[in-house]
């Protein structure tokens, strides 16, 4: 269960404080609701990392909680530990990127790392039934 709950806890950080970063954004832009057309522009790269993110995490937190409850083989804490890992690669890469219109490494990664980090958690949850 340990793994889960700093797996989980890592990623709720990641959600409170992209959200703390668009508030930093709006209050910089004096935009409060909404998002600039500039798809450079930083409160846009903080709402879709935000958003980006609370699409995710969510479900991967309910699936890392259910599977920390349960006997688990090693390599379904190493998967929660790459799909958390994700996440902030992800997020970094929506941060980093020069803009959102063009592909950036980190968010590759992150997304990939996600995807099959999610499909091996689902696979796992299964697996617990006998």
């Amino acid at each position: 269960m340990t793994i889960a709950i700093y797996c989980i806890s890592a990623m709720a950080l990641l959600i409170f404080a992209l959200g703390l970063w668009v508030s930093v954004q709006r209050g910089r832009t004096n935009v409060i609701t909404g998002i600039e057309t500039d798809p450079t522009s930083g409160l846009n790269k903080a709402v879709r990392a935000h958003a980006n993110a609370a699409e995710y995490v969510p479900t991967l937190g309910v699936l890392m909680l259910y599977l920390g409850t349960q006997p688990m083989a090693a390599w379904v804490g190493w998967v929660m530990i790459i799909a958390a890992a994700s996440r902030y690669l992800t997020a970094i890469g929506f941060l980093a990127c020069a803009t959102l219109e063009k592909p950036h490494i980190l968010k590759a990664i992150g997304a990939l790392g996600t995807y099959a980090g999610g499909i091996a958690l689902c696979v796992a949850a299964v697996l617990t039934l006998g």
